[in-house]
């Protein structure tokens, strides 16, 4: 018997008809609230009324050059209004949002174009050139190009201007009839159009998002509305308190699930503002600290922010020690400290999910910012979080509970053997809110994707880990990342914590590199991210051996460690297949 939770709310904050389309459900759900922010962006904000407004202009702008149900434009932005513009109006007219990578260049973005047909493409401007590199490689024959100074207000806009033209910064929209403002299509549109918004159909695919690839080849995830409006009811049970008048960051990218759905749409749908920052960058939690009640983030956003107060802290602290430290320096940082303890106030709730997050981090963090760190867990076959710890109920080292609906069983790897309470297996997930599949890739969405002997579709998650006695889900590590060592088989995750305990370590990631003495294995190389200044990395490195040997069996020792000043990310996951390519060219270079 899989152990049900007891703490899921016995009635939602909001209550979903799962049979409406996202356009329908958003401003349904929100018909007496349409004076209420829904988008705030840098200084400007804008009403669920105006961008009802928006969406259907733009919708009826995209009628009229023949986007309709079956058809899919390819989006491919940072976070700004044109997010929801799009995602709402595609709705509306029963098309599909694909949404790219803007990192992506070349091959992989014609790729990604082509793979689905998108004749329209919606691009923000800082990408513009990549996109001409490669058009005539595609049957892309519009591409609307908006900027971010369209939703700026006039003075802030203006300000910009001048900076851009002080930095030499200027985009050149070119004389290609295939190129639109973005601005001016919009304004093609009639916002008192009579188009009605399509009914919804269940297995319609209505947004496509992308993996990671941090672990593996990068895949387009096909996703209905069903699932969408299936995940916000869940969330709608959490002890999470939403309400219509809130402000949700949104500092994840909307290519990636936990940005458009569990961010974007979730703030749309539950009423409240999307407060949208433009930068992709560590920072921005703590460059937007003060505007918003919620925040969905990655583990590097909250270290950021961690280490800004620690460091504000030291500063107020090291004058009587007889460090050389100002009293105006001592001042200057207590003024700001106690702006941030204000700010943070405001902070209901800050939920981190993407990667992983150590017990001991959201301890120090919860003491230092007086705000519970709520730990997330799910992908984007999922439609973002399934699992969720509760806000004041958490046990060390969970992940949390499933959320209200969703079922969290293990399995012994490779079979359909469901293994007991407390046995460690593949952890595994059935939902009504999960993946289609993955598009023109049926087999490796069969090997995700598995209908065991029960009758249910269960997505296999790769990750090993078990359920307790009340329902709790641990991770104990990741199934493709055991590295094979002669016959033992190591967790990476094993090494990484104890290497994490030390205090000079701030982040550390763990991955197999080729074991030159015995052909066909690997052994483990550890990655350590450190707080101390450079001339003493040797005997970090030293003191990070030291212990490893002291604390873990000879085999899962690590045969080589290496300090770098940033562990590589991508899509807010540490990037494995990176540090494993620098791993075997380090392995080389010893070599000779």
């Amino acid at each position: 018997m899989i152990p049900q939770s007891k703490y899921h709310r016995t009635t939602p904050v909001r209550q979903f008809d799962l049979n409406q389309t996202l356009y329908t459900t958003v401003f349904e759900q929100n018909i007496n609230n349409m004076d209420v922010d829904a988008i705030g962006f840098l200084g400007k904000n804008i009403t669920f009324k105006e961008l009802k407004n928006n969406v259907d202009r733009l919708a009826d702008a995209y009628a009229k050059i023949g986007v309709k149900d079956g058809e899919t434009v390819g989006i491919c932005t940072i976070n700004m209004p044109i997010v929801q513009e799009n995602l709402l109006a595609l709705s509306k007219i029963g098309a599909t949002s694909k949404w790219i990578d803007l990192r992506i260049k070349g091959k992989d973005l014609v790729k990604n174009i082509n793979e689905s047909n998108c004749q329209v493409l919606v691009v923000f401007d800082g990408i513009l050139d990549a996109i001409m590199e490669i058009i005539d490689e595609t049957d892309v024959s519009t591409v609307l190009v908006a900027s971010p100074k369209d939703y700026l207000n006039p003075v802030i806009k203006t300000l910009a201007n001048m900076k851009d033209k002080k930095e030499g910064k200027k985009i050149t929209i070119p004389k290609d009839k295939r190129i639109q403002l973005y601005k001016k299509f919009l304004k093609t549109g009639d916002k008192n159009s009579q188009i009605k918004p399509v009914p919804l159909q269940k297995d319609r695919i209505a947004i496509i998002v992308q993996s990671s690839g941090s672990t593996g080849k990068a895949k387009s995830i096909m996703h209905t509305e069903y699932n969408f409006n299936a995940s916000m009811q869940k969330e709608a049970y959490t002890d999470l308190q939403f309400a219509v008048g809130r402000t949700m960051h949104v500092a994840i990218p909307p290519f990636i699930i936990y940005g458009l759905n569990n961010s974007i749409y979730a703030a749309l749908a539950f009423g409240m503002k999307a407060e949208m920052t433009p930068f992709v960058s560590e920072t921005t939690v703590y460059d937007d600290l003060g505007k918003y009640d919620f925040s969905c983030a990655a583990p590097l956003h909250y270290r950021y922010l961690y280490g800004k107060v620690i460091e504000l802290k030291e500063k107020t602290t090291l004058s009587g020690d007889g460090e050389n430290v100002s009293n105006d320096e001592e001042k200057q940082a207590l003024l700001e400290l106690e702006k941030i303890k204000v700010k943070l106030s405001r902070v209901k709730a800050f939920v981190c999910g993407g990667d992983k997050i150590s017990d001991q981090e959201i301890l120090s963090m919860e003491h230092i910012f007086e705000t519970p760190i709520i730990n997330g867990y799910g992908n984007n076959e999922l439609t973002g979080a399934a699992i969720i710890s509760p806000v004041y109920a958490n046990k060390p080292d969970s992940v949390g509970i499933p959320m209200k609906g969703i079922t969290v069983a293990t399995f012994e790897p490779d079979t359909f053997y469901m293994l007991n309470t407390g046995k460690e297996g593949e952890i595994c997930i059935h939902s009504d809110s999960v993946f289609v599949g993955y598009l023109n890739n049926e087999a490796e969405t069969k090997r995700i994707k598995q209908t065991h002997d029960d009758g249910l579709a269960w997505i296999h998650t790769g990750d090993l880990g078990y359920v307790d006695q009340d329902g709790y889900v641990y991770i104990t590590g990741r199934a493709k990342r055991l590295i094979k060592r002669e016959a033992f088989k190591i967790a990476p995750e094993t090494i990484e914590n104890v290497i994490l305990e030390m205090e000079s370590v701030r982040d550390c990631v763990v991955v197999g590199v080729t074991d030159v003495e015995h052909n066909g294995s690997f052994v483990p190389m550890a990655y350590a991210e450190v707080n101390e200044d450079k001339a003493n990395i040797e005997t970090i490195k030293a003191d990070i051996m030291k212990k490893c040997q002291e604390e873990l069996p000879d085999y899962e020792v690590p045969k080589y460690i290496e300090c770098i000043e940033k562990i590589p990310y991508k899509n807010t996951k540490h990037n494995f297949k990176e540090l494993e390519t620098m791993g075997e060219e380090y392995v080389k270079q010893l070599m000779g």
